[in-house]
């Protein structure tokens, strides 16, 4: 890939041509190159879009053809790895702010309800529960039961989480 002198003094003037003939030499190899870091094809379209569109912006500033060449792959590497880190930034607060809403509603719960739910969650069976407790089985089934109405009334804002539980709870009976 080499940009003529010609288009790139073109690109720099502002003139859309040149522009549309360097991003269409570079579009699908960028796009693969920012694929090749773990990128989505959407994501990896979409940084490279970001980054065109950037260039645009600062191209007066750019010096020679081999400069421009090496700011796209340079760019799209960084970007890359940008999206990466904010990708696991989003998903820990995600996680953050799901355990904490599952706290705050299980801390709502009657002792018992609670202890059986928070149980579960450990990967307890409602046997070991119940031994715990040092009440019968039926009657760990019954808090649970109660837990999880509670925690439907109290999640209804956020069914995933009540999803979890129960998921959770099902796999140890």
């Amino acid at each position: 890939m080499v940009i003529s002198e010609r288009h790139f003094q073109q690109f720099i003037k502002g003139d859309e041509k040149s522009f549309e003939s360097i991003f269409c030499q570079y579009y699908k190899t960028l796009v693969s190159y920012a694929m090749r870091h773990d990128l989505e094809l959407m994501e990896a379209e979409d940084v490279v879009l970001e980054i065109f569109h950037h260039i645009w912006q600062i191209r007066e500033e750019l010096k020679s053809p081999a400069a421009l060449h090496s700011l796209l792959f340079t760019a799209t590497k960084n970007r890359t790895l940008n999206v990466k880190e904010e990708e696991e930034s989003q998903d820990y607060l995600m996680e953050e702010e799901m355990s904490h809403l599952l706290n705050v509603a299980i801390n709502q719960l009657p002792k018992q309800c609670e202890q059986v739910i928070i149980g579960l969650l450990e990967g307890k069976s409602l046997q070991e529960i119940a031994d715990n407790m040092q009440i019968s089985v039926n009657s760990a089934k019954t808090y649970k039961l109660r837990a999880i109405q509670s925690l439907r009334s109290l999640l209804k804002d956020t069914p995933f989480l009540l999803l979890i539980i129960l998921i959770r709870s099902t796999e140890t009976d």
